[in-house]
């Protein structure tokens, strides 16, 4: 891997993937991030660079990876973004399941059908998605969300097969319950004590080990959970 790797992340500005863009810049990545928000005054660090984009608006995400790749070479896609809507199917209206499918699934696939071909040209590159517990084990009210992280899991699955004999990499890591702002305007959140929820800090060291391993071999997945399971129920945020 070169000696300044550059890395892409996105849903940089808020939990996991502002854990994992502190996490890669201490370790000397050039990190590109990609959010809604731009995270540069909380991260303080050079190196740093960001583009505004919602990733469910797939058009604009395929015209932003297509005018990076134009610029600079990729090592790592951390691929962060995400949020959740619970309840039953119903409850839902076709833009709000198109909106979810298109963040929380969708955009992977558009990034990874223009930064999968530049890595192969290179026959290097590491892709890791955040998962998440939701796509081993479908529970009540989580229709939508498991939805689309069964087909992230689904995904990066069959890609890791494709890309395997091209020198690319591909891990997803499912955490359970991680204390982070994935939960500020839902009815639930883990519990108060350090044991009910993983942080965003463990996380990003998760991925940094995936990043240290040899090159000879891939860890295909990785599931996290929390000591004890705890949920307390209330509106958040």
């Amino acid at each position: 891997m070169a000696e300044n790797p550059t890395a892409l992340v996105t849903g940089a500005s808020s939990g996991i993937g502002l854990a994992a863009c502190r996490r890669l810049l201490d370790g000397g990545y050039r990190v590109v991030g990609l959010s809604r928000r731009d995270p540069a005054s909380e991260l303080g660090a050079s190196g740093f660079e960001h583009h505004a984009l919602d990733l469910a608006d797939s058009a604009a995400t395929a015209r932003t990876i297509e005018a990076l790749l134009a610029t600079r070479d990729f090592d790592v896609l951390v691929h962060a973004a995400g949020s959740g809507r619970f309840g039953s199917i119903e409850q839902f209206s076709v833009a709000q399941i198109e909106q979810s499918i298109a963040l929380n699934l969708t955009s992977a696939l558009v990034i990874c059908r223009s930064l999968v071909p530049a890595m192969r040209r290179r026959g290097r590159g590491q892709l890791l998605f955040i998962g998440s517990e939701s796509a081993l084990e479908a529970g009540r009210k989580g229709a939508l969300y498991s939805a689309a992280k069964f087909g992230l899991r689904g995904f990066s699955r069959a890609l890791r097969e494709d890309c395997a004999r091209d020198g690319l990499r591909v891990s997803l890591i499912n955490p359970g319950m991680v204390r982070s702002p994935f939960f500020d305007g839902l009815d639930f959140a883990p519990g108060a004590a350090a044991e009910n929820a993983i942080t965003v800090d463990e996380i990003a060291d998760t991925i940094w080990q995936v990043l240290q391993t040899s090159t000879n071999i891939v860890i295909d997945e990785i599931n996290l959970s929390p000591r004890i399971k705890s949920i307390d129920f209330g509106p958040r945020g």
